[in-house]
């Protein structure tokens, strides 16, 4: 028999943490909370008083709103904290009872969360959108939105479009469903939509098993004639700093092949390393203006940050470069870019409430010297920086502060605002509005790359390519569904070039 459940309603997974240090009070409102209530008598262990002095040193010095969290810091008291995951949490900053920070998070495994963003560790090589079944109450069904090369979804025969609706033979609901990524084996029930936009039965079981694995993030790349002129498009996923490697050799293709417009697709794109998206820039604005070094982007900090960069004499602008160099224990990457620029005359940006940080900071930063179209939905809104901070970073080697117990602690922490040459930033505080409607729609019967798929489609007609519409071309219905969050704070931005060690003594008591 064929189900014929309709998916009408955003499916949207969120969690909160109530167990905290302190009163339970809406944070960010100014009270001082203290070390509040339900403290036992029994002292916090060594990591914990080191993990929780260490919050309260970012968060004093290098948070971007540190004044106006002030008082719930406070929280974070080393006699008395012992969550303080917890609390780094709950005290991000709030307005007007709004969380504004989604993204600042105390982890004590820094390097498992530095290889998620870097598309290291286990996987099953998917991205997926989750929706409600609208006919059964908390049951929900998965959506393949694409699958990476050679990982294990490519390898067991999954593509975009198809529909997940059992996980180990069990329906999918809030208890389960997180199994599809977080697992070291699982086994799917694949279903397709029927002709009249249904879901018909489970057709086939597809067992994966997770592989240890770097996700490329450069889904694909090629060139599309468009009424005799050369129209490049690239699906690039994550600014992360393996890619950034490869990145030269595409553009040197697009070159090759003479394209004048660029459509760039950073629709699944959350952010990644300010490194990778000012080379990325570097390829793409007019090359006069690369040459010449002039403004990428521009940062603003806290007043303590903005104090000691202009003691340091440091410059706050990021700028358009031929050369990007970049090392550290892991990565060595020395690219000359000069002959890597086609002389892109418009950019055309395929985007989504998936895309975030760095990729709304690439379209800020070259709006001022180009030809930008936003084709799809509003961008996430993730307009400030953050840098991962270990202790040894914070500290540097002749500290007076033990944080023996935390070396492998660390902090993803909000510290700077980012803008264009001009100190603009459309997108605070709710994301970048779109030029061009289009809504992303792995129902529609279109692999990414296809010319039919209804995103790329909306992208090749605003470049001048005409459509004959045809039935097959409109397959479908544009059910709504949300993407899946990962374990890594979405909108990630990263600035690499943390400078010395900061004299914590002029906020400590």
């Amino acid at each position: 028999m064929r189900l014929i459940y309709r998916f009408l309603l955003i499916f949207a997974m969120t969690a909160a943490v109530l167990s905290a240090c302190g009163e339970k009070e809406e944070p960010n409102q100014g009270q001082n909370q203290g070390q509040g209530q339900g403290q036992v008598s029994q002292k916090p262990s060594e990591e914990i008083r080191q993990a929780d002095q260490f919050a309260t040193d970012l968060y004093s010095v290098y948070y971007l709103w540190n004044k106006e969290i002030g008082n719930d810091i406070k929280r974070l008291d080393p006699d008395t904290c012992k969550s303080p995951v917890d609390v780094v949490q709950q005290i991000r900053f709030h307005k007007a009872g709004k969380e504004v920070d989604h993204w600042t998070q105390l982890t004590n495994n820094l390097g498992e969360m530095t290889s998620s963003v870097q598309g290291l560790g286990l996987t099953y090589g998917y991205e997926l959108q989750a929706g409600r079944i609208a006919n059964k109450d908390g049951v929900y069904f998965l959506l393949v939105c694409y699958v990476v090369k050679d990982g294990p979804a490519e390898k067991g025969g999954l593509k975009r479009g198809d529909i997940i609706m059992t996980i180990d033979g069990e329906e999918i609901t809030s208890s389960n469903i997180y199994d599809a990524l977080y697992t070291k084996t699982v086994s799917l029930g694949i279903a397709h939509l029927t002709g009249e936009g249904y879901l018909g039965a489970v057709e086939k079981e597809v067992t994966l098993a997770a592989a240890d694995m770097w996700e490329d993030p450069i889904l694909l790349s090629k060139t599309f004639d468009v009424n005799g002129k050369n129209v490049g498009y690239l699906v690039y996923n994550s600014f992360d700093l393996r890619s950034s490697s490869m990145l030269p050799d595409v553009f040197r293709k697009f070159k090759k092949d003479g394209i004048e417009e660029l459509i760039l697709d950073l629709r699944y794109n959350g952010g990644g390393y300010v490194f990778t998206e000012r080379e990325l820039a570097s390829m793409i604005a007019p090359i006069a203006n690369v040459i010449a070094g002039d403004v990428f982007q521009t940062e603003v900090y806290n007043s303590i940050l903005e104090e000691e960069w202009k003691r340091l004499g440091d410059d706050t602008n990021t700028y358009f470069s031929t050369k990007h160099y970049y090392k550290d224990e892991d990565n060595l990457i020395d690219e000359d870019i000069t002959d890597a620029n086609p002389g892109i005359k418009k950019l055309y940006a395929i985007v989504s409430s998936g895309s975030a940080s760095a990729s709304e900071g690439l379209i800020i930063g070259l709006g001022p010297y180009m030809s930008v179209t936003l084709v799809g939905q509003q961008t996430y809104g993730k307009y400030c920086t953050g840098w991962m901070i270990s202790p040894q970073q914070l500290y540097g080697s002749t500290s007076t502060f033990d944080y023996s117990k935390i070396t492998k602690w660390g902090m993803y922490v909000m510290i700077s605002k980012f803008a264009d040459k001009n100190r603009q930033n459309s997108a605070e505080p709710d994301g970048i509005p779109v030029d061009i409607e289009a809504e992303d729609n792995p129902f529609d019967g279109f692999q990414l790359g296809d010319e039919n798929e209804t995103m790329l489609k909306a992208a090749l007609k605003a470049a001048g390519k005409t459509y004959v519409e045809t039935k097959a071309a409109e397959q479908g219905k544009p059910y709504r569904t949300e993407l899946l969050e990962k374990d890594v704070p979405r909108g990630i931005l990263i600035k690499t070039d943390l400078p010395a060690p900061i004299d914590l003594s002029i906020v400590r008591q």
